[in-house]
C-alpha cells in the first residue's frame, strides 16, 4: 500500500503540470485583440488607402503605423471604433513620420467583419474632406 502512495503523488503532480503547460501554450498561441484588429485593418489596407487618396489633396505614399491601432470611443454614447495613425510622404521610402494623421475605422470591434465608414482626422487632410462634403 505504501508503494502505491509513493508513485501516485509524483505521477499526479506530473499530469497536473502537463495539463497546465498545455493550457498555457494554447492561450499564448491565440492572437490578442490588438493582433486581430491589426490583421483586420491590414486585410482592408487597399480600401483604406484608396479612401485617403480620394479625399486628400496630397499625393504620395501612404504608410500606416499598425502599432498605433487602438479602440476609441470618441464621444459619449457612441460605439467604439478602430483608429490607426498614418503618414503621407513623397519619398519612395516606406517610413512613418508621425505627422498626426489618424484614420477612424467604423466597424463592429468585436466581430471585425466589415468596415461601415472611414474618416480621416487631423489637418490638413481632414479639412479637405470636410470642404468636399460641403460642396
Amino acid at each position: 500500500m505504501e508503494k502505491k502512495k509513493k508513485w501516485l503523488t509524483p505521477v499526479s503532480v506530473g499530469i497536473l503540470l502537463v495539463l497546465l503547460t498545455t493550457i498555457g501554450i494554447i492561450r499564448i498561441s491565440e492572437p490578442t485583440e490588438k493582433e486581430k484588429q491589426i490583421t483586420f485593418l491590414k486585410a482592408h489596407e487597399k480600401e483604406m488607402t484608396e479612401y485617403i487618396k480620394n479625399y486628400s489633396s496630397q499625393d504620395g505614399q501612404i504608410t500606416f503605423d499598425w502599432e498605433t491601432t487602438a479602440v476609441n470611443t470618441g464621444i459619449a454614447f457612441s460605439k467604439p471604433v478602430l483608429i490607426v495613425k498614418f503618414d503621407i510622404s513623397d519619398s519612395s521610402k516606406l517610413e512613418y513620420n508621425n505627422r498626426g494623421y489618424v484614420l477612424r475605422v467604423k466597424t463592429d470591434v468585436k466581430k471585425l467583419n466589415k468596415i461601415s465608414e472611414l474618416m480621416v482626422l487631423n489637418d490638413p487632410i481632414y479639412s479637405n474632406i470636410q470642404e468636399d462634403r460641403d460642396d
